[in-house]
């Protein structure tokens, strides 16, 4: 069964539903991406999540009312502005590893659920003990996993070596994506254009050149994803380490997206560890007088500026190379709204 017939086949399950939570009036044409990476106990726990953790995720998803749809046709709907149902969610793995094939093929496909994997096309065959070979790649394909794009050797795409100029550098960028996407369409047939960025980096050189190739592409900051998303840098929900715990997993999937016109700065890379932002929102939402900001689980402060925008600030100071702010707001039934601005500080090495 291929992964649009599957697509096709849960959504005419999941019908369509339209919402207006806390005053923001707004559709639910709008999806959840979740992101995993191992699901093993013999992995490095930061990136990964137990068995057991993750079919309580799955079961959750089911007996919940969520429909599991294919990456690609909710991009496609969302572009075009076509329904989705309520608790439309996309399932995806970074990286293509063994237990993707081992532990998690044999779970969706008992639920005929669709799934995506982002395969670093370099690193296929370099480790059968790590890595998902190409011949399990297209095993799953022709199931209906979508087979997309990593880039090749998974670098930290901000760096550049020692004296690289910058179309030295935004060249060597291009080819990475470019040449995975060629060896994932040589190896598998698929080549859907979509590419998840290696520990969710990206600046705005690397976005513009994405547009410009026709890619989508795709982050791992967290919320939810509708019609006004930018869709050369979408968020994703990940779950691994601590943050795949059940306490906190409901509250994330079931979030709503904000319709955010304007993020300023729009570039999400900085050299302050206390970055400032605003917020402006497409339409008039009374529901934002409820809009709470939080670094590091710490409330920041938000300061609404006029003409639906919100200045975002904290004088806390963020040491990592990757930080974000999630910004939640009450949607009604135990839901919320939620956006989250991402940070990357290239100057902090890892």
């Amino acid at each position: 069964m291929s992964h649009r017939r599957i697509g096709r086949q849960f959504a005419l399950a999941g019908g369509l539903v339209v919402m207006a939570h806390a005053g923001i009036a707004q559709t639910d044409d709008q999806a959840v991406i979740l992101q995993y990476h191992h699901v093993s106990t013999q992995t490095p726990p930061v990136t990964s999540l137990s068995e057991t953790s993750f079919r309580l995720h799955m079961d959750y998803l089911a007996e919940n009312g969520f429909t599991i749809l294919p990456l690609e046709d909710v991009v496609s709907r969302l572009q075009q502005h076509e329904p989705l149902p309520d608790k439309a969610a996309v399932i995806t793995f970074d990286d293509g590893y063994t237990s993707v094939y081992d532990t998690v093929f044999p779970i969706l496909q008992k639920r005929h659920w669709p799934f995506t994997i982002f395969v670093t096309s370099g690193l296929v065959g370099s480790n059968n003990q790590l890595y998902a070979t190409w011949d399990q790649l297209r095993e799953m394909g022709e199931y209906g996993a979508t087979l997309a794009n990593h880039t090749v050797s998974h670098p930290y795409l901000l760096d550049r070596p020692d004296m690289e100029n910058e179309s030295a550098w935004l060249a060597g960028v291009r080819q990475e994506i470019e040449d995975a996407e060629r060896q994932i369409a040589e190896e598998t047939g698929q080549s859907h254009k979509l590419l998840a960025y290696p520990y969710g980096e990206y600046n705005q050189e690397i976005q513009t050149m994405v547009r410009n190739l026709g890619y989508v592409g795709i982050g791992q900051h967290s919320g939810p994803i509708n019609a006004t998303s930018d869709f050369t840098a979408l968020p994703r929900f990940p779950f691994s380490g601590i943050y795949a715990s059940m306490n906190t997993f409901p509250t994330k999937v079931q979030s709503l997206a904000f319709s955010v016109s304007k993020v300023y700065p729009n570039d999400p890379v900085t050299d302050n560890r206390s970055p400032g932002a605003v917020l402006t929102f497409g339409e008039t939402q009374s529901g934002l007088a409820q809009l709470g900001c939080f670094n590091n689980n710490e409330a920041i402060s938000v300061e609404a500026v006029g003409d639906g925008s919100f200045e975002i600030s904290t004088h806390s100071e963020n040491k990592s190379r990757r930080f974000r702010y999630n910004c939640t707001a009450p949607g009604g039934d135990g839901r919320y709204y939620w956006f989250s601005i991402p940070w990357i500080n290239p100057a902090v090495q890892e």
